[in-house]
């Protein structure tokens, strides 16, 4: 077997002729010249003013503003718009509530009713009214009620 790294083979030099690029003439930058300026009065043309056309106007239907927010695009999640929701405040009452002071032996949780637990508990008329059904509550007299709370 030979061994092609101590024979190595030659190839034909071959010499190119070189490329004479020529440079292109850039001319020289010389600071502009100013003439003397010149005074030229304005024309003033008198257009004849017209009497104003009547103006048709379309009617204005209230829109409801719209805010940025995320929906779907092309099958997509992506930012589109959508109207202002606007919140509608119930007024509370101002006038209080007539509450009760019960005092139970449980922890009890009364869907459509309220919770209470054990111990005192200050809750409105008609739950109160609700909770002296159950055999584990009762009225709780001012005494209690001054001890509970400390006073």
């Amino acid at each position: 077997m030979e061994n092609i790294n101590e024979n190595p083979a030659t190839e034909p030099e071959v010499f190119e002729t070189p490329v004479i690029v020529e440079e292109p003439i850039v001319e020289q930058w010389h600071p502009p010249v100013f003439e003397e300026p010149v005074h030229v009065e304005p024309v003033v043309e008198e257009v004849p003013v017209e009497a104003p056309a009547e103006v048709i106007h379309a009617p204005a239907y209230p829109t409801e503003p719209e805010v940025q927010a995320l929906g779907n695009v092309n099958g997509a999640i992506g930012v589109t718009t959508a109207p202002v929701t606007r919140k509608i405040s119930s007024k509370k009452s101002t006038e209080p509530k007539e509450t009760v002071a019960l005092r139970s032996t449980k922890n009890v949780t009364w869907p459509g009713v309220g919770k209470i637990y054990n111990g005192i508990n200050i809750v409105e008329k008609d739950a109160a009214d609700q909770w002296l059904t159950r055999s584990h509550v009762t009225l709780a007299t001012p005494e209690e009620v001054a001890k509970e709370f400390g006073k």
